[in-house]
Formats: C-alpha cells, structure tokens, sequence
C-alpha cells in the first residue's frame, strides 16, 4: 500500500502557510499605530501596570522638564490617604526629600506638587508613595511607605531635562 500525499495538497500547504506568514509579519502593531486606550507600552507603563497588579497602590509620572520647581505626577492610586514624596539622589538610592504633596485621599490625576529648588538638568529623583498616620501632616518617621503585596516599596524614577515635556492629557492606565 503507497501511502503518498499528493504534490498539490503539499503546494496548496505551503501556500497557505505563505499567507498566514505574510499576514502576521504585516499586520500593524496597536502600539505604534495608536489604537490602545491605555497607557503607551514604555517600562514607565509597565511598571505601573505592575504596581496595580500586586497591590493598591501606583505611582506614574514622566521625566520632567529642568529648572523648574514643580512636578507633574501622571498618575496616583493609594489605598489608604498619604502623600508623594520626592527625593533627590544619593549615590543611586533616595536621598534628601525635596518635595511634598498635599494629602491625597485616595490619589488622582495630573497632579502638581511643588519641589523646594529647581529640579536640576541631567538629575534622577524618586518619587515615592507613603500613607498617612493619621494627623494630615508628612512626617517620614511616622508615615509609612505604601508597599505592594511583595512588601516592595512604591516608587518611580525620573529624570529632570531640558527638553522633557511631561504628558498632560488623560491617563487610562
């Protein structure tokens, strides 16, 4: 008994095959052609996405422009009313607080806080979230750090630049 396959089912498989290849390697990508809703693909988004994925509590802001004394926070989710803080760095850890927000009751969008000096070009600063203990005032020996499920402390980086230009339209993370 031959058992044979004819050349045309083999031809006709290949082509097929041709096809779905050539339309999958065609076929526009959501995030360059912008038909997402949600936040671009960067490691920013990713992280933040992350953040809401392993606990209550997010932080996501852009790098923001040098020389300026605010800072535009995208985005905020707390569990519980607190605070952003942002420091400046220290050899690559947070160092000095530099800036408080006002008390944010759950957190919010696009919002800005005031930085005590001119974030200065070419800098990285953390921005991190804590939760208030009660009283309505920062005081960071007793706040505490809002942390994820992984008790990994919720924080971005950021980076103060000339030619930044922090996103202003609505954030759907």
């Amino acid at each position: 008994m031959n058992n044979q396959i004819p050349k045309s089912w083999i031809l006709l498989f290949l082509a097929v095959v041709g096809i779905l290849v050539g339309l999958y390697l065609t076929s526009p990508d959501p995030v360059v052609t912008g038909e997402s809703d949600a936040l671009p693909e960067t490691s920013r988004a990713i992280t933040f996405e992350g953040m809401l994925l392993t606990g209550g509590n997010a932080i996501y802001l852009e790098n923001q422009t040098a020389e300026q004394t605010q800072v535009l926070i995208g985005y905020v989710v707390l569990s519980a009313p607190g605070y952003v803080v942002v420091y400046d760095d220290n050899d690559g850890v947070p160092g000095e607080v530099v800036g408080v927000s006002d008390l944010l009751e759950d957190g919010g969008e696009h919002i800005l806080m005031r930085v005590d000096e001119p974030l200065q070009d070419g800098e990285i600063y953390y921005a991190m979230l804590f939760h208030d203990d009660g009283d309505g005032l920062f005081r960071a020996l007793s706040d505490t750090q809002a942390i994820d499920s992984t008790d990994s402390v919720i924080l971005m980086t950021f980076e103060a630049t000339i030619d930044a230009a922090p996103e202003v339209e609505a954030v759907m993370p």
